[in-house]
């Protein structure tokens, strides 16, 4: 599956989040029970994990005893920065890159546009001295 074609709704991505933010596998109630989102609840986790394991975005780690029943674990397969870059990506596609850098700077502040063009300076001279590199 590409990853970077993933697309996520609200509560998946509320999901993903409390999967991102913790390293070892959760159960849906260690989900619910870390998720910093008041609305989610572990009726609605549980509508959102077949979906998310449809999406291929997380998989069943393991299978614990809880009281006396068992509960499956669940990790996530993607990373915060793919599923972003597959969100920039698809906005690039769609906007192109001169809508995407106007709309940053209309909803930044002038400090925070000024370190946004230091940035992308930085970013530009590195790009084209490793392309002078790759070259020679």
């Amino acid at each position: 599956m590409n990853k970077k074609s993933i697309v996520l709704t609200d509560r998946e991505y509320k999901v993903m989040d409390v999967l991102w933010n913790h390293e070892k596998a959760l159960t849906i109630n260690e989900i619910a029970k870390f998720s910093s989102y008041q609305k989610i609840t572990v009726a609605s986790i549980a509508q959102v994990i077949p979906r998310l394991l449809k999406k291929e975005v997380i998989h069943v780690e393991n299978f614990i005893p809880v009281n006396t029943k068992y509960a499956r674990t669940f990790l996530a397969d993607i990373t915060r920065e793919e599923y972003m870059a597959g969100e920039i990506q698809g906005l690039f596609h769609k906007t192109g890159i001169r809508s995407l850098l106007s709309t940053l700077i209309q909803i930044n502040n002038q400090d925070d546009n000024d370190k946004l063009f230091r940035d992308l300076k930085i970013f530009i001279q590195e790009y084209e001295q490793t392309r002078k590199d790759e070259s020679s």
